[in-house]
Parts: C-alpha cells; structure tokens; sequence
C-alpha cells in the first residue's frame, strides 16, 4: 500500500482554507448576533436591585423575542410567532414598578392591515408570575386534564383585566 505523502505547501494550503472556513462561520454568527433591533425596552430599580423587559426583533428571521432579566440573575426569553410586531398603546409599569403592563399586535408578515391578534402581557417582577390575554397560543401549553381544549385555562380579556385591577394599587 502507497502511503499519502502531504507536502508542506498541501499542509499549508488546508491550514489557510481551515482558518478561511472558521472565520466564514464566525462572521455569519457575529452578523446574525448583531442583527437584532430592541424594539421595546424598559428598566425599573430599587432596593439594590434591577429589572427589565426588552422586546427584540431579529432582522433576517423576524423572529421576536420578548426578554425578563433581573439582576438576581432572572433570565425569560420567550419566542413570539413569526409576525410583525405593531405596538398598540405605550407600556405601564404597575403596583410601584413591580410588574409591567405590556400591549401590542402581532400581523402576519404579508398581512393586510385588518388583521391580527391583540396580545396582553402582565409580568410581575417580585412575584415571578406571567398574565397573557391573546387567541395565539404563543408559549402556553395545552390543557392535558380538560379535555383537550387549549383555551380552557387561558385568560380572557376581562379576566387579564381583573389582574391587571389587582395588581395595580
């Protein structure tokens, strides 16, 4: 059996291509990483502590991501469906900056302007708990014990509304 015999400039030919290749990959990530436009943004802080929510859309995909961070090391990134984001009124902060109040619409992205859905979000920062009104699915997962019905345990609007009075002193 002949043995393969690899030159120096062979070796140095797929070194260069290697490094050529992994730089490729690097920019592709790095422009992918920086393509994401903060279409909402909003930081509250007290006692030592922050909190904040950011709404980011991602140039190429349209994906949008809705993000809770506090300092104490809380991170919630939650995918919304492929769609344009329309903001429907401006966002409130609740109960003494503890909970955000977030409205907005999602479109499909070749939609006419009559369409979408309307969606409501209530986080609240201290008590770690999330509120949303919306006929999309989104993040929520189906009711095994209820028959099957996905919407069974979702809130309605009166109902996100009644939190929303509750919460708010």
């Amino acid at each position: 059996m002949k043995q393969l015999v690899v030159t120096p400039t062979i070796r140095r030919v797929l070194w260069i291509a290697a490094a050529f290749a992994i730089l490729i990959v690097l920019a592709v990530l790095l422009v992918l990483r920086l393509s994401r436009e903060a279409i909402g943004f909003g930081q509250k802080c007290g006692g030592g502590f922050c909190w904040s929510y950011q709404l980011e859309q991602h140039a190429f995909s349209k994906q949008t991501v809705l993000r809770f961070t506090g300092s104490w090391g809380l991170d919630l990134r939650y995918e919304l469906p492929k769609m344009r984001f329309e903001r429907v009124n401006e966002d409130r902060w609740l109960a003494g900056d503890r909970a955000i109040y977030l409205n907005f619409r999602l479109r499909p992205l070749n939609s006419s302007a009559g369409e979408g859905e309307h969606v409501q979000v209530l986080y609240d920062f201290q008590r770690g708990e999330l509120y949303v009104a919306s006929a999309l699915a989104l993040w929520r997962g189906q009711d095994f014990q209820g028959g099957g019905n996905p919407g069974k345990n979702w809130l309605t609007d009166d109902e996100f509304q009644q939190i929303v009075k509750r919460i708010q002193p």
